[in-house]
């Protein structure tokens, strides 16, 4: 249950923020002049959990620590909207207040009251049922009110429900002053209270507290039009996509008819890499220009996209361009704040979602921003398991596959195999023939079906009569292993089944029939599409980052889930210099043994001689070895944090759908 009490002072300050943003626009009335079909703008103006205020304890529990910034996760089920998010925990009871400061202005408060789902498991037949209060109050008066009542699932006993079915559980975020948030002004002293009727629950257990806490500012923009000169902007990310498995990238089945026609009229970048062989870290770049240790969207940081960062929608939002996104994959989400700068941002909680489950949004959205000068994201999972191709491709490329196969039941068998150095050996043991050549159908039957929506899409373009506006941009955010090195899957390593990734550009001002061999980061995507937008985005601005003349310098890649000499979850840096590849792991430990070796290990492969990376020379060849070392060291080193304080582990939400979805297991 959650009841608001609000005045008019949150639409009134609406009123007057967007008055000030729109001098430029109109001149300003008792009711200000905002352009209809106005593009609503937010920024951040103080992210109260990275630059908190100076916070007044009224109230404390005795027993607890206050003011604690960590994860609460209030539901695994994606029936619920319980994701992961940073929070500041009020052991209750608690009152604490801060008041808003002069600099920070007339402001709108964000804030998301939740309980962490490790209540329920003291839950019992004597105690079925608690029920956990929130308020916040502004100058002492209430302003917002909210109960969450979690309740036993009265057919297991308690620790059976939490051991077996933890994923029933659950409650939802409130979100503090609803749609509009709360209107405060300089001086203004704001309490955030916090109450519990637990009985059952020792006080300790409780972790309760409200997320997102951030003070925001709106202004407005109008809406611009496209033209040949100042085109429409489709970013297209096909998840999972292996630059091998593409006509183009001269793979002999037929498998990408549509994408090897777009390289025929653009360009295409022989040698692009992403940023990392899994997707948060890697999209995140796409979308921001950064690289993960810059970006912080990494295994060993948190999985949430901080609000300080500047994202391309951001960019292209404030020149007016519409702005919409659709994503297949549940990692690529609101909850974790990819949706920054997007109007509209379609996703799943939980789940995989094939392109064919939204394109007709797409294709509606599309037919009501026509007029428009628009960016559009979509990150497409068909080459990502679950395998689900569609009826023409499985007929074109597995027809006698039965449909029940279940390729993420060969990925687990493979992770839970033993360790061992002759991985091919050990891949014959435990994966049959036929169900190698199975999962290889499956997947050019899914490559198909990907290429499928983007012809799709360039068909609503074509039909709109946008295709000659419109500069559509098409990368993977990684690879996939098909058993290369004796797995399925991903992020486990950083050879170039991984981390090289297709990247085609097509539309005007684009350069057609060119093919660009120089080695190239696919982090440049988000500042080339800002370039071509009139923004900026990153340290590139002012200079086409793709196509214009540019330093040539090595490309950099990473991950913190790798798989090195038989340990797990280890962290690998890799950097493509001129024909090298090197591959450093700071914290290796030799194959059997307990400790890390002194410096680390590197490997070193010429891409030359062998373009698949089968031979290691970090031993043969000593003093490359050493140079490379020592520059990938270097380069790494260089990269700082852009968002300082936002390192927090994971919670039990992302933890979970990780394992769910492959990632995990280490």
């Amino acid at each position: 249950m959650m009841r608001l009490l609000l005045d008019d002072g949150t639409r009134s300050l609406r009123r007057s923020l967007a008055c000030a943003a729109l001098l430029s626009l109109a001149a300003c009335a008792d009711e200000p002049a905002i352009p209809e079909d106005a593009i609503e703008i937010t920024e951040i103006v103080r992210d109260l959990l990275v630059d908190p205020p100076e916070w007044e304890v009224e109230r404390a529990h005795p027993k607890q620590d206050l003011l604690a910034v960590e994860v609460i996760t209030p539901a695994l089920h994606h029936r619920f909207d319980g994701s992961d998010m940073i929070s500041l925990v009020l052991a209750p009871p608690a009152d604490v207040s801060f008041v808003v400061a002069d600099a920070d202005g007339p402001t709108i408060l964000r804030a998301r009251a939740g309980v962490d789902i490790t209540a329920f498991q003291y839950l019992s037949e004597a105690a079925p049922e608690s029920t956990f209060s929130f308020e916040v109050l502004v100058n002492d008066e209430l302003r917002f009110q909210g109960d969450v009542t979690i309740a036993r699932d009265r057919r297991r006993r308690a620790e059976e429900v939490w051991k077996l079915r933890p994923r029933r559980n659950g409650s939802s975020w409130l979100d503090v002053g609803g749609e509009d948030g709360l209107a405060v002004e300089p001086g203004d002293r704001v309490t955030f209270r916090t109450h519990a009727s637990a009985a059952g629950i020792p006080d300790s257990a409780i972790v309760m507290g409200f997320g997102g806490l951030r003070l925001e500012r709106r202004r407005y923009v109008a809406r611009t039009p496209s033209s040949v000169a100042d085109p429409n902007l489709v970013l297209v990310v096909m998840d999972t996509l292996r630059t091998d498995r593409l006509g183009v990238y001269g793979y002999e089945r037929d498998t990408s008819p549509v994408l090897d026609r777009m390289a025929e009229r653009g360009a295409l970048f022989e040698n692009a890499y992403a940023t990392a062989s899994w997707t948060l870290p890697s999209t995140a770049s796409i979308l921001t220009g950064l690289h993960p240790e810059e970006h912080g969207v990494t295994d060993q940081g948190n999985y949430f996209l901080a609000w300080q960062l500047s994202t391309l929608a951001e960019a292209l939002q404030r020149r007016g361009f519409s702005t919409a996104a659709w994503s297949g994959n549940p990692l690529i989400s609101k909850s974790r704040n990819f949706s920054q700068g997007f109007e509209h941002f379609g996703d799943d909680l939980a789940d995989f979602r094939k392109t064919g489950a939204f394109f007709d949004e797409v294709d509606a959205w599309l037919a009501e921003r026509a007029d428009d000068r628009f960016f559009l994201f979509l990150q497409l999972t068909e080459p990502h398991e679950p395998y689900d191709p569609l009826a023409s491709a499985r007929a074109k490329f597995a027809l006698e596959i039965d449909e029940a196969f279940d390729a993420d039941a060969v990925e687990k068998r493979l992770l839970q195999g033993d360790r061992q150095r002759d991985y091919f050996a050990r891949l014959e043991r435990l994966v049959s023939e036929e169900e190698r050549r199975t999962v290889d159908a499956l997947y050019d039957a899914c490559v198909w079906s990907g290429d499928h929506w983007l012809g799709r899409l360039e068909g609503s373009l074509a039909r709109l009569g946008l295709d000659d506006r419109t500069v559509i941009v098409f990368t993977s955010d990684h690879g996939e292993e098909l058993f290369d090195r004796g797995f399925l899957g991903h992020a486990r390593s950083l050879m170039g089944e991984l981390v090289r990734a297709p990247l085609v550009v097509a539309g005007p001002g684009v350069p057609a029939g060119a093919r660009i061999d120089a080695s190239i980061s696919n982090r440049l995507v988000g500042p080339y599409l800002a370039y071509r937008g009139g923004a900026t985005l990153g340290s590139e601005a002012g200079v086409d980052p793709l196509f214009g003349e540019r330093a040539s310098e090595p490309v950099l890649f990473s991950t913190e889930k790798g798989d090195w000499n038989g340990q797990r979850g280890v962290r690998i840096r890799g950097m493509r210099d001129g024909p090298f590849v090197v591959h450093f792991a700071p914290t290796a430990i030799e194959w059997g043994g307990t400790s890390p070796l002194p410096d680390g290990e590197v490997r070193i492969y010429d891409l030359g001689a062998d373009p698949g990376e089968t031979r290691d020379l970090g031993d043969s060849r000593p003093d490359d070895a050493r140079r490379l070392r020592e520059e990938i060291a270097r380069r790494f080193g260089a990269l700082k944090p852009a968002v300082e304080g936002t390192d927090l582990s994971v919670g039990a939400g992302t933890r979970n759908l990780l394992d769910r979805i492959g990632y995990t297991g280490e």
